[in-house]
């Protein structure tokens, strides 16, 4: 009785480890592709503040005083 035990115990234990196994060689191209997508998504965040780094600094190097904002700039001032 005993040794069945046992024996029933490694079978059930192989068989555990053998889905488990599958069920990660199922799914790991999921992660390898998630991992990918990760890390372009982290680039192009970082190319986006880059980006809008340099349109602020350009934006405050470019803006024209606005002293008098009420006269269009096409309109000759009187």
């Amino acid at each position: 009785m005993e040794t069945k035990f046992y024996i029933a115990l490694l079978v059930g234990l192989l068989i555990y480890i053998g889905a488990v196994s599958g069920l990660y060689l199922v799914y790991k191209p999921n992660f390898d592709y998630q991992k990918k997508k990760r890390k372009e998504l982290k680039e192009k965040r970082r190319k986006a503040l880059e980006l809008a780094k340099v349109a602020k600094k350009f934006k405050e190097e470019h803006s024209e005083p606005r002293s008098e904002s009420s006269i269009p700039s096409d309109q000759p001032k009187e």
